[in-house]
């Protein structure tokens, strides 16, 4: 039986009835599923327990127990695993599998993430026709003051209206070229929801935030500087800054909000993020008074439910089967033979067949004299044998496309200086700066060069030889230095601490990395497990 809880109070006046009712409000929560569908990885081919079929199950107990419930979710949907990069780009004309899905789970809004911008205006433009539920942001903004998407959505539910207002982070420039978001400016979170919050509360009883942001705002900080972009994790400046949000919804940077259950009696914003990959669902639950259609919160709370545990949904197992399948075929599929194991370990601190392997793709690719690229997965190991889809994925699991960009020698040189930042030295032994993503420490080929961690950082590279040549880089001269569209798009901060953010691109590839990497490896044959030790730590 679905619980209501109703109190009725009858105060017996000459003509006056006052009636007081308490109910309850549940807004579960997802974000950042990045195309996890089904328990399954199709990285490793092989069972999981994650996924949006395994999140039905709960969101469907909470729809059977309680009649106000609402589901939410804060981007970086339709990004992530073969299976999104399968039926957005090789397949796109079927129903895509992840919009199928939440259309099934009865979404009430969907916040656009980055990832989602990513795919290309030809790509989400489709899907959210595909939609059910509203795309929201309300900080995609048009040169003649409208939005892309829809700033926000209000829903009426058992007496209540309840507004969505929909933001995405403002960082997207750093990561991503222009041609993927045409017309589009991004504009800062706090000023966006001061815009709306004034009229989104005198038309609403309840306000949330659904941002595609996270909640500690000195993440990511130095390089929004270096890009000058706004604020990129700005939920919890929104939730500080801007009164009037009942409960906001982050998400983008995976960190799950709050680690335990947390209980508010006040007007304090709620803040939660359920984290990622379809490994929890968050729950908030409000309970409110209406008090002569005057509505009142009593109590809001906020927990992350994991899902590891829970049957995945009957419905979805149906209705994604044709496309599991089609994705099992796809990343079995063999395109040449590995002799000895590929790894990813020590990747970031000595040359290895991994980072040799991605440099060689993509300096083959292009005519570029240089090449940048850095380690994804210190943890992968590719057993000899034959050589699958599924192994590229595990090499690449993004979907950069390639750029060569034109920079000075000394632009060259700054840029693997801010790289150097990743090596911390104590006196005896290497480490890694912790408060750096591994993924933005970036290894070169095309040069030899030395990184010496005894020196203080932007001191730190020296002896750079241009291999072709034997001559030392020429710090005034510019060379043509291939890099993924992330990097030469500012992400990481690189470009930006190299001076070169507005460096000439002379060429982007059609073809994502992905692509490019497994041509390659068809081309040769296989892989060949060989390096040139063109660079060495020194200590």
């Amino acid at each position: 039986m679905k619980k209501n809880w109703i109190i009725l109070v009858f105060l017996f006046l000459p003509v006056i009835i006052f009636t007081v009712t308490v109910d309850t409000l549940f807004i579960l929560h997802t974000t950042d599923i990045h195309g996890h569908l089904l328990p399954y990885d199709y990285f490793n081919d092989e069972p999981s327990d994650r996924g949006l079929a395994k999140i039905f199950t709960k969101v469907q107990e909470y729809r059977a127990e309680y009649n106000n419930v609402l589901l939410i979710d804060s981007g970086d949907l339709i990004q992530g695993t073969p299976l999104t990069y399968y039926f957005n780009m090789i397949e796109p004309e079927v129903p895509n599998p992840m919009i199928l899905a939440m259309n099934t789970m009865n979404y009430d809004a969907f916040t656009v993430g980055n990832h989602d911008i990513e795919q290309g205006i030809a790509v989400y433009t489709r899907l959210e026709k595909q939609s059910e539920f509203p795309w929201l942001s309300a900080n995609s903004c048009l040169d003649d003051g409208s939005t892309f998407y829809s700033p926000y959505k209000i829903i009426e539910k058992n007496g209540i209206k309840i507004g969505i207002l929909g933001l995405t982070t403002p960082g997207i420039p750093m990561w991503l070229d222009e041609s993927l978001y045409p017309g589009i400016t991004w504009k800062d979170m706090v000023e966006t929801a001061r815009i709306y919050t004034d009229s989104l509360l005198s038309e609403t009883d309840i306000l949330l935030g659904s941002f595609h942001s996270g909640f500690d705002e000195n993440e990511g900080l130095e390089k929004c500087k270096l890009m000058g972009v706004p604020v990129d994790n700005a939920s919890g400046l929104v939730a500080e800054k801007v009164p009037g949000f009942d409960v906001i919804f982050g998400g983008h940077s995976h960190r799950i909000v709050p680690q335990n259950k947390i209980t508010i009696s006040s007007d304090e914003t709620l803040k939660i993020n359920s984290g990622c990959h379809g490994i929890n669902l968050g729950v908030v639950r409000i309970i409110y008074q209406i008090d002569d259609q005057e509505v009142t919160i009593l109590e809001k709370s906020g927990w992350v439910e994991p899902v590891n545990n829970i049957e995945p949904s009957d419905e979805l197992l149906a209705l994604s089967k044709p496309y599991h399948q089609k994705i099992l075929k796809y990343i079995r599929k063999n395109i040449g033979t590995l002799t000895d194991t590929l790894s990813g370990e020590n990747s970031r601190f000595e040359d290895t067949p991994l980072m040799e392997l991605i440099n060689n793709a993509q300096m083959d690719f292009t005519d570029a004299d240089i090449s940048f690229a850095a380690c994804f997965k210190p943890e992968l190991k590719i057993p000899p044998g034959d050589i699958k889809i599924k192994d590229i994925y595990n090499m690449y699991p993004y979907e950069n496309y390639l750029y060569v960009v034109e920079m000075t020698g000394k632009q060259i040189k700054d840029f693997l200086e801010y790289s150097a930042r990743y090596y911390i030295w104590d006196g005896n032994e290497i480490s890694a700066n912790l408060t750096m993503k591994g993924y933005n420490c970036d290894m070169a080929e095309g040069i030899s060069y030395t990184v010496d961690v005894t020196q203080k950082v932007g001191k730190r590279i020296k002896d750079i030889i241009i291999t072709a040549t034997g001559e030392p880089l020429d710090i005034s001269k510019e060379y043509k230095v291939a890099m993924n569209s992330y990097r030469a798009s500012g992400g990481g901060g690189h470009m930006g601490a190299a001076k070169a953010s507005q460096a000439k691109v002379i060429f982007k590839s059609s073809k994502e990395m992905r692509n490019i990497l497994a041509d390659y490896i068809i081309e040769l044959g296989g892989i060949k497990l060989e390096i040139d030790n063109n660079w060495h730590i020194e200590k």
